[in-house]
């Protein structure tokens, strides 16, 4: 059987062919289509990503439950962070779970401090650690940085799983990383338990 198509629009009904071989109709057309017309309906999904670490699954000794990210300035201020780091501290704008602060002494840029609530906790290129009881991971690159992911919780359910606190910092008066941990701590302790 040949078959050939028109590549310009053409008026009229299409027609059945007949078979010359058979003398029957093999094909007949009418006005629907051979293929739905609508779009199919694909799967959603509420869940969230799995938390991400690679190692052992996660020791969550204290919990805290985050559904939604409560304001900044209910878990900490740029008193607090000022207070902590020995600089004056400026809140940027905010962003659901994402707060930063520009940090400065005298007037001269000191730095940035980074909280954000997270739901994925990246652990490649860390040192496993653990955080009021939890498992966490600190990244350190030089001694100006510091980074410390805290499990929140292993419930993956909950959006918000990850405390991620971040500190870039010139000139400090101890080690970054513990300057880290005591803002951590901070944190921490006014986050929502569960």
């Amino acid at each position: 059987m040949l078959a050939a198509a028109c590549t310009r629009p053409t008026s009229g009904r299409p027609v059945a062919v007949l078979d010359a071989t058979t003398g029957t109709t093999p094909v007949t057309t009418t006005g629907e289509r051979p293929f739905p017309t609508t779009e199919p309906s694909y799967p959603s999904s509420t869940s969230y990503p799995t938390t991400t670490t690679s190692g052992p699954p996660l020791t969550i000794a204290n919990r805290k439950v985050i559904t939604t990210p409560p304001a900044c300035a209910s878990f900490v201020t740029p008193a607090d962070i000022g207070r902590l780091t020995g600089t004056t501290a400026h809140a940027e704008p905010e962003d659901k779970g994402f707060c930063g602060y520009t940090l400065d002494r005298s007037g001269t840029p000191a730095g940035v401090a980074l909280i954000v609530l997270n739901e994925s906790l990246d652990a490649q290129n860390t040192e496993p650690t653990t955080f009021e009881g939890n498992s966490a991971y600190r990244l350190s690159t030089v001694d100006t940085t510091c980074d410390l992911r805290v499990a929140l919780t292993d419930d993956q359910s909950v959006k918000y799983r990850v405390l991620w606190v971040s500190l870039v910092l010139s000139g400090p008066s101890e080690p970054v990383c513990g300057t880290v941990e005591k803002l951590a701590r901070h944190v921490f302790g006014k986050l929502p338990g569960g």
